[in-house]
């Protein structure tokens, strides 16, 4: 990920974030049922539109974060926070291109995740409702001083209104999953390829009131998945469909979930001979790249349960066999930015 080459020159989670493919028939008819059109989007909202009955809910929640092995920078560039009382859960990725300079990126994307989880924890103490602006808003003006620059997202439940309320900046993002069903997904800011909207304090760089911003209802059971680029650069929204279908039904919980879509990112991303959405952006740029994207791995995954019928994480209904967020990538794999 680069840097932004502009004429200006209450819980917590501070970790860090060729060749032209000639498809075959069958890896075309893939490649066809995993792009999630923005028609087939919409075509999707409309068909899956239910009413609430004013049924009040709240977001059960879990997250895993896959580093890449780097032993300069252990902790990566990604980090991420789930404030439980706030109902607010976020991500950033510290842009991997500061390196070159010898700034760690990952400094400002953790101070920007720290400040939001105590903005969200300030909010919720003054018996405020969250609102992810304000707090995007505020972490920034915490993290005045700090170089580096990073992309957010920051997703919270109105619990009185049963929607879902979030902003983001750059090319992490969030999905909502509706009977195993990618019902929306955040459209990425990129100035170019692989240049996303970025958070800095430099003259030039992008501020919150960039961030786009969505509303959308939220009825009990939708799955939420936010994720930094080292998800959404290798797999497609149709691959996690079929782990929520595949993996439905034991009981298992959000944490596990998590677990399991950073690992097959994982997987994805050290394979040079499947097609990712990075390699199909890359060819839309006119650039030649096959396969993954080696990167930081951020997965947080709420569950919306109704208040009335919550009882434990377990309740979900998840069926994934747990899986190891531990898990070291393969050795000497050379890392790209």
């Amino acid at each position: 990920m680069m840097i932004a080459n502009y004429n200006n020159t209450n819980t917590c989670y501070g970790y860090g974030s060729q060749y032209q493919q000639i498809l075959t028939e069958h890896e075309e008819l893939r490649r066809k049922r995993k792009v999630n059109k923005s028609d087939q989007i919409q075509e999707l909202l409309l068909k899956n539109r239910r009413k609430i009955h004013n049924e009040k809910m709240k977001l059960v929640c879990g997250s895993c974060y896959l580093p890449k092995d780097n032993p300069d920078k252990p902790l990566g560039e990604d980090a991420h926070f789930i404030c439980h009382n706030g109902q607010t859960i976020g991500v950033a990725d510290g842009v991997g291109g500061w390196a070159k300079i010898g700034v760690d990126a990952g400094l400002y994307a953790r101070g920007l995740m720290n400040n939001a989880n105590q903005t969200a924890m300030d909010m919720t103490a003054a018996a405020a409702a969250v609102n992810p602006r304000n707090v995007l808003n505020q972490a920034y003006a915490n993290n005045a001083g700090v170089q580096g620059s990073s992309t957010a997202c920051i997703l919270s439940l109105n619990k009185e209104r049963g929607a879902l309320h979030a902003v983001n900046v750059g090319d992490s993002g969030f999905m909502v999953f509706r009977d195993s069903r990618c019902l929306y997904k955040s459209p990425p800011q990129q100035h170019m390829f692989n240049c996303p909207y970025q958070l800095g304090n430099y003259v030039g760089y992008d501020r919150p009131k960039a961030a786009l911003e969505f509303v959308m209802e939220a009825v009990p059971g939708d799955i939420i998945v936010l994720g930094t680029d080292g998800l959404l650069d290798n797999m497609f929204p149709s691959e996690i469909e079929d782990v929520l279908v595949a993996y439905r039904g034991s009981g298992r919980d959000c944490e596990e979930l998590a677990s399991a879509i950073a690992n097959l990112a994982l997987f994805n991303s050290l394979d040079k001979y499947s097609v990712s959405p990075f390699q199909m952006e890359a060819q839309k740029a006119g650039l030649e790249h096959a396969g993954g994207k080696i990167d930081d791995i951020t997965v947080v995954v709420a569950q919306a349960v109704a208040s009335s019928s919550f009882t434990t994480p377990a309740s979900l209904g998840f069926g994934f066999e747990r899986t190891d967020t531990k898990r070291k990538r393969e050795d000497r794999i050379r890392f790209r930015n």
